[in-house]
């Protein structure tokens, strides 16, 4: 009788436990359905007409953070998108203040770009929507900026994770809330893999998003529509600068054509002779780096990302403590804008104010000295095209958190004449957009630091970075006054 009870009890437990998970997966299926039908709302729009306001940061202390409040015009076939900032508070150094205008040409696949005040004098400025400086703190730009690309977005988001909808409410009235979380891992962009969307029930119409990193409870980033009035009829002849009208441009960069002679991919030759294990070559590195106080090195960079082209040659002079380093550019060809502009170009950081100083080339020493936080995201990419990212210490961070180290393959290769080390290491899990999933590292077997680092595997599978150092010298005593080479 009581054997009789238990089985009773297990059953019922049982039939409770499945009961929940069809419940579960019940409201999960409804969830979904809903954003779906939120989602095909949204991609039915014509055009739409609204004023947002915006906020974004870097990182889990929001050292940096930028509010906007814009106004913005957007026809969604063929894309024509334009923007203007009425106003803006940062707390670094932001050049696109109130007054700001962009346009985003979807048959070009172009961004254009008036600036404000004084910087207005340089006219028409076009930039590829790939180009780091197009993006945003939290990687959108222009391009990703109407309510159906937003939203079409987050829908590839659901795909690589789960939807949940719940009641709630908005600047006290009801609205729908999805929250849709990726599985870990994987990312929207940047460091995003979590949103908050708020709907209005009945337009359906997103009236704000939340945008989370893995470790914050803050959103990173956040977009409320104030105003939106859709399907209005907007003509293309309405989406154009406002006081402008000549089409002049102070500044120009060369075609992908006239670079790409100039880049110059890593010769070497693999040899039959056997390698030691790459366990054993990383240790060496990671010895090596640790040792490491201060170097000058000269460098040189051949770089391929999507419609984007760069060859550089620098001279590069790094201190570990206090961390500086110096940055003086002596060749340069690029087919999208760079900030230090060109040749005879300067970049540091003081140690007195931990802040980059910018001297930069041609037209732009007209400018003078100028002054960042070195918190601005404007001067970091995850594209690998900034020579100063890649310094042996920063590199070493770069492989031991991201990279897997457990299958790292190694051979011995000739390289200038010389036999070195060559290290082939894949990234860790999903690799995000505009990001490296491949390094190669040639290392000097005296030294145990490498003389070439190539990346590859992006989401653009013809995109690589190249960068070889070369004369080479190891703690020799730096001053940042004195290294201006």
């Amino acid at each position: 009788m009581i054997r009789r009870q238990k089985l009773k009890k297990i059953a019922y437990c049982l039939l409770c436990f499945v009961w929940l998970i069809a419940g579960s997966q019940a409201d999960e299926q409804n969830a979904w359905e809903k954003f779906q039908e939120v989602v095909e709302k949204v991609s039915s729009l014509k055009d739409c007409q609204v004023k947002f306001r915006s906020y974004s940061s870097t990182g889990k202390l929001q050292p940096l953070y930028l509010y906007t409040r814009q106004s913005a015009r957007y026809i969604r076939e063929p894309a024509l998108y334009y923007q203007k900032r009425l106003e803006v508070k940062a707390n670094y150094k932001e050049q696109a203040q109130a007054g700001f205008q962009e346009i985003y040409r979807g048959d070009m696949d172009l961004i254009e770009i008036l600036m404000p005040g004084a910087f207005r004098a340089l006219g028409l400025i076009k930039i590829f929507p790939e180009d780091p400086k197009a993006t945003g703190m939290n990687g959108g730009s222009l391009k990703s900026m109407a309510p159906w690309d937003a939203l079409n977005g987050f829908s590839r988001m659901a795909k690589l994770g789960s939807v949940e909808l719940k009641d709630a409410t908005l600047n006290g009235k009801p609205a729908l809330m999805f929250e849709i979380t990726q599985r870990p891992g994987t990312f929207y962009y940047g460091e995003i893999n979590r949103v908050r969307l708020y709907v209005e029930p009945e337009s359906l119409l997103p009236k704000r998003f939340e945008q989370y990193s893995p470790d914050t409870t803050e959103p990173m980033s956040w977009m409320e529509w104030d105003e939106m009035e859709v399907n209005t009829g907007l003509a293309p002849e309405q989406i154009k600068f406002e006081g402008f009208k000549s089409p002049f441009s102070m500044v120009s960069t060369p075609s992908a054509k006239d670079v790409e002679p100039l880049l110059k991919p890593i010769i070497r030759k693999r040899l039959s002779e056997h390698a030691p294990e790459a366990k054993s070559i990383l240790v060496s590195f990671n010895h090596a780096v640790d040792g490491i106080k201060s170097y000058r090195a000269d460098l040189r960079m051949s770089f391929r990302y999507l419609r984007l082209r760069l060859y550089r040659e620098d001279r590069f002079a790094y201190n570990r403590k206090p961390y500086w380093f110096m940055l003086v550019t002596e060749a340069q060809k690029a087919n999208y804008l760079l900030l230090n502009h060109s040749a005879g170009a300067q970049l540091w950081i003081d140690p007195k104010d931990n802040n980059f100083h910018l001297i930069g080339g041609g037209v732009q020493k007209l400018l003078g000295e100028q002054v960042f936080s070195s918190s601005d995201y404007k001067f970091y990419s995850s594209l690998g095209d900034n020579p100063y990212e890649l310094d042996f210490i920063k590199l070493q961070s770069l492989i031991q958190n991201h990279f897997d180290l457990s299958s790292a393959q190694a051979c011995i290769v000739d390289y200038q004449g010389k036999k070195m080390y060559e290290i082939k290491l894949l990234r860790a899990g999903e690799v995000p957009p505009r990001h490296p999933g491949k390094i190669n590292l040639i290392i000097d077997p005296e030294l145990n630091l490498p003389r070439a680092i190539e990346f590859s595997a992006y989401d653009d599978p013809k995109a690589y970075m190249a960068m070889t150092i070369d004369n080479l010298r190891l703690n020799i005593p730096l001053k940042p006054t004195e290294s201006k080479f």
